[in-house]
């Protein structure tokens, strides 16, 4: 069988990639974080290595060890839990000394030459699931009004400068006026944040950053965040269509639907 290698992160993503990257008849190998990624990967890769973030001379010994030589980057770190849960080994310490700069993209574009340099390719991580990137257009019954679309492009400018300067990808707008914006704390905290600024009716706009590397980290939403935006009272997501990720896409389109969210999904 074709193996395929799996650098797991929190969230849904890592465990819908592993069970799909499985249905197209891969053994999937996979490297999640403690304290980051859900217990229940086990469940659905082939193999499973736990390691601490920073371990990168174990990532790259588990997928040689595997005889893999293609892997996917798939769900995020959360930055917050860095400074309690960062563990680098020496291969991992090495790495950091060499970097010139600390920002996301460095990063991981860091640690992908570093698999690279070991004869591990890091590849897509929608290689299985080319069907939860939205297409152009509105992807719900309901569409947004007049106003929501001029703060829909309003949003997309300001998330779109945000992800330039390494700050953060999303921005929540209401009227005209920016509520807030994603930092550190993530893309949930800042629609809770702007949801209690601005009350009902607010627009939340989630975008990937400009020049990103699409084989990681890319934007993505799902049903919990459908959640959060009826939490906070917010109108309509809007998510940059060809670059974000629509999670459990039909369950997620129809709990908006039944909560009166619109989702869109926008180009620049």
């Amino acid at each position: 069988m074709k193996k395929l290698g799996l650098i797991a992160g929190n969230g849904k993503f890592p465990l819908l990639f592993a069970a799909e990257a499985k249905r197209e008849g891969y053994t999937v190998v996979a490297v999640a974080h403690r304290g980051e990624t859900p217990e229940e990967i086990v469940g659905l890769a082939n193999e499973v290595t736990w390691i601490r973030v920073g371990q990168l001379g174990k990532i790259i010994r588990t997928f040689q060890n595997a005889g893999v030589t293609r892997a996917v980057m798939a769900g995020g770190i959360r930055k917050v839990k860095l400074f309690g849960n960062f563990r680098p080994d020496l291969r991992g310490v090495a790495f950091l000394a060499r970097l010139k700069s600390r920002e996301d993209d460095a990063l991981l574009r860091g640690v992908a030459d570093e698999l690279a340099s070991e004869g591990i390719v890091v590849v897509e991580s929608t290689l299985c699931l080319p069907h939860i990137v939205p297409a152009e257009g509105v992807l719900t019954a309901q569409a947004p009004s007049a106003a929501q679309w001029q703060d829909i492009r309003l949003g997309f400018r300001m998330a779109k400068e945000i992800g330039r300067l390494g700050i953060g990808q999303t921005a929540v707008v209401k009227a005209g006026v920016v509520i807030a914006v994603e930092a550190v704390e993530g893309t949930d905290a800042a629609i809770e944040r702007g949801g209690s600024i601005a009350g009902a009716g607010c627009v939340v706009v989630k975008v990937s950053k400009p020049g990103q590397d699409l084989r990681f980290d890319v934007p993505a939403v799902g049903v919990d965040t459908i959640k959060n935006l009826c939490a906070a009272r917010a109108a309509v997501l809007a998510v940059e269509a060809g670059k974000t990720i629509i999670l459990e896409r039909d369950e997620c389109l129809r709990e908006a639907s039944n909560s009166g969210v619109a989702v869109v999904a926008v180009s620049g």
